[in-house]
């Protein structure tokens, strides 16, 4: 679970649109299925973060398939064909920005304080994003292909297919970067592997403490929004 003010970080999913916040039945029913979407997408994450230690020795493209957060595609990368990791991960992605696109679609102008409302912690960070967004908006979907930047290109009304284009080659590039560390670092993951392979269950049995003591810590067990 991710937690640093980037653009993979935002707010969570549980937290309900207000009524009455000027959204048209069309926009509040886009909005209220792209809010269903992401938290099924974001329980998959946890999910994922809570059998990781099975998945990434018997089902490794599973893995990322479901919870792709960095420290699951560094450590699968040995494991897996580089081109099935590169398709599964971006399009797994893709998917949860998409859905993050027409979120921001269907809020309009209010896209930013929503998730200043929602991550107030961070809301310095995405006033400056919206800033540089407005500057040079296809360089930063390239650049910083996250779950923030696809709500802002969805509220600034960019094309879908614009943002598609630009998502997609912004993921390939970071998934072909994680390609390379993963081989670079291919002997320490592999210690690391067989490591999990022989405690996985007693591992498993920790995370899923750790993460049960995180989500009470973090305020509940609403669903995280995360990639």
């Amino acid at each position: 679970m991710e937690s640093t003010a980037s653009t993979s970080e935002v707010p969570p999913v549980g937290a309900p649109l207000q009524a009455g916040s000027g959204l048209s039945p069309e926009q509040w029913k886009l909005a209220r299925r792209c809010l269903s979407l992401l938290g099924l997408l974001s329980t998959g994450t946890l999910i994922g973060v809570v059998s990781s230690l099975y998945l990434v020795g018997h089902y490794p493209l599973l893995l990322i398939a479901i919870s792709p957060i960095w420290r699951h595609l560094i450590v699968v990368v040995p494991t897996v064909h580089p081109l099935a990791f590169v398709v599964v991960a971006v399009s797994r992605r893709m998917a949860f920005g998409i859905a993050c696109f027409y979120l921001g679609r269907a809020l309009g102008p209010t896209a930013i304080d929503w998730l200043e409302a929602r991550a107030p912690r961070a809301a310095r960070f995405y006033r400056w994003l919206d800033r540089v967004f407005k500057r040079a908006s296809h360089l930063v979907v390239f650049l910083m292909p996250g779950p923030g930047v696809s709500a802002l290109a969805g509220s600034a009304g960019m094309r879908a297919p614009v943002f598609g284009l630009l998502i997609a080659l912004g993921l390939g590039l970071r998934m072909v970067i994680v390609v390379a560390l993963g081989e670079y670092f291919r002997e320490p993951i592999e210690v690391l592997l067989e490591l999990i392979n022989d405690y996985w269950i007693p591992g498993t049995l920790l995370l899923m403490l750790a993460v049960a003591l995180y989500r009470w810590r973090s305020g509940g067990f609403g669903l995280p929004f995360s990639t």
